[in-house]
């Protein structure tokens, strides 16, 4: 019996852990998922910013839809201060030198029913709050607007809602950006067909602009061009571009939809 157990004890235990391949392959493995996870998250880091641009927008559409009932069905104006009841009071220097403080917003008819200014700011602008404190601008074919100088009627205005023919298919707000130093009053394009694009769409969110409507819903639109047209012709130094296709179309059939066109 003794004999037996020495024995036992003397036969070796098999060495404990990993072998040169099954630790090749778990790195392997872990390698794998590592990357898809850092493939994705710039995707989803995208998204969430997206949400937040177009929480925003819907912020500020809803305080304009609450001006509107507050005042007896009239909008606040969608200029930056060329009127007392405009939603920004302030105005740049036309020579590229302007800025816009937050004064001016607060200064404005939107401040009450938003008080918050990361509402005014997209999470894609790329210029720091020093240089660009607005991201945001309203559609300037309606309210107090500058549609006329774009094809509109010489006389026309859209003051309440009542006046717009197709809600859900007007653009209310947009991410504008405006070479001159902030976004000067409301946003809009030639509605005549004739390709002009007087004020440009911010191009930073890959592969889509974001807007919201006058029935208070918001949309993504994915632009057909490709995202190296857009960068191109939404950051001249220039306004008055000559730019026509399917995009073009498709946001001055959504400027004033019913009216003219």
């Amino acid at each position: 019996m003794p004999l037996l157990q020495t024995r036992a004890r003397s036969i070796p235990s098999r060495p404990q852990g990993f072998t040169l391949v099954e630790l090749l392959v778990v790195i392997g493995i872990v390698a794998l998922i590592i990357a898809m996870v850092l493939s994705i998250v710039p995707q989803i880091r995208r998204q969430s910013m997206s949400a937040v641009c177009l929480s925003n927008q819907r912020q500020l559409n809803i305080g304009f839809v609450q001006y509107y009932g507050d005042n007896s069905g009239r909008f606040m104006g969608v200029d930056t201060g060329l009127v007392a009841w405009d939603w920004v009071q302030g105005q740049a220097n036309l020579n590229g030198n302007g800025f816009e403080t937050e004064n001016a917003l607060k200064k404005g008819r939107m401040w009450s029913y938003v008080g918050n200014f990361g509402a005014y700011r997209s999470p894609f602008d790329p210029f720091t709050p020093f240089q660009r404190l607005r991201t945001y601008s309203f559609n300037a074919f309606i309210s107090t607007g500058e549609g006329p100088m774009w094809g509109g009627p010489p006389n026309w205005t859209v003051n309440t809602m009542g006046k717009i023919p197709l809600p859900s298919e007007t653009i209310v707000t947009s991410l504008e950006y405006d070479h001159r130093g902030y976004n000067i009053n409301g946003f809009g394009i030639s509605v005549t067909g004739d390709g002009i694009w007087i004020d440009k769409i911010a191009a930073w969110h890959p592969g889509h602009w974001n807007f919201t409507l006058a029935d208070g819903s918001v949309r993504s639109y994915a632009h057909v061009a490709k995202q190296a047209d857009v960068d191109y012709y939404m950051t001249l130094p220039t306004n008055g571009i000559y730019w026509p296709g399917n995009d073009y179309e498709w946001l001055r059939k959504h400027l004033a939809p019913g009216m003219f066109q």
